[in-house]
């Protein structure tokens, strides 16, 4: 199920990426989602029918519902980026985003409990046993990085962000992100944290032979509230970075010259273009 989560978190998040192929990636967003499911749980045939089903009404749901949304708020993104956007309206904008991927949890989460709840307990194992080694692989991997690596890693995958939105940045402006950027605060001992959280309830609920009414009642708590597991220092370290991304895409909207504004908005009207089409394409 969090693989479910992750590949449409992708999706929300390719909004802001360059991406020729995000019209073709929404329009066979059942097959990209049914080869990740696969990494994690085999289904039965009549598991895999009702899943289909139940996705396809479901993306369907976020057509003519949800890229609507989104598209308005790039619209007015792109009027606030062209009247100097403020550090507020950014993290508005970061908050906004937030709140369609929880419409999101909130609509497909009566679809997946179900299934979840039909899964037999060998399923069951085979789907903790992926989650588990999905944590375990980040965490193996993040030990390749020492802090002032993470930092340096960082600051070039911002610099490579913008420059994807404004076009080659200045000496100056790659001088000033890298300064900027240096102001994150990792996350990855507390996004564990909250990863192994959430692993360790939701192995719980699927071994623990609940009656199915608990089992609906801890399933969404998990799926849609999951991020209430988030500690305190989590949440801090979120905000902070947050306030850090506001500060950097500020710096650059005020310094960008003609050629880069022209850039952006150019990258903004694409996005536009491929929402407005594929809420027509069904």
């Amino acid at each position: 199920m969090t693989k479910i989560k992750s590949t449409l978190t992708v999706l929300l998040l390719a909004l802001f990426v360059s991406g020729c192929g995000f019209r073709f990636v929404y329009n066979h967003l059942d097959w990209w989602t049914n080869w990740y499911l696969d990494d994690y749980v085999t289904l039965d045939k009549q598991q895999q029918k009702i899943f289909d089903i139940e996705f396809e009404q479901l993306h369907l749901w976020h057509r003519e519902t949800q890229l609507p949304a989104y598209a308005e708020q790039i619209k007015q993104l792109k009027v606030a980026i062209n009247q100097q956007i403020n550090e507020q309206q950014v993290r508005d904008n970061l908050t906004q985003f937030v709140q369609h991927w929880q419409n999101f949890l909130i609509a497909a989460e009566p679809k997946l409990q179900p299934l979840a709840y039909s899964l037999t307990n060998e399923q069951k194992q085979q789907l903790l046993a992926a989650i588990k080694e999905q944590n375990q692989e980040r965490i193996d991997d993040d030990e390749d990085f020492t802090e002032q690596e993470w930092l340096a890693e960082r600051a070039d995958d911002q610099k490579d962000q913008l420059k994807d939105w404004f076009g080659k940045l200045t000496a100056e402006q790659k001088a000033q992100v890298t300064l900027l950027s240096s102001h994150y605060q990792r996350t990855f001992t507390s996004r564990m944290a909250y990863r192994q959280r959430w692993t360790h309830q939701f192995a719980d609920v699927l071994n623990g032979n609940l009656a199915e009414h608990q089992y609906k009642f801890e399933f969404y708590r998990l799926f849609v509230n999951g991020s209430s597991l988030r500690d305190e220092a989590f949440n801090a370290i979120i905000d902070h970075n947050s306030q850090v991304f506001a500060s950097v895409f500020v710096y650059m909207v005020t310094t960008a010259n003609d050629k880069q504004r022209k850039r952006i908005n150019k990258k903004l009207d694409k996005v536009i273009g491929d929402l407005e089409y594929l809420i027509t394409d069904d």
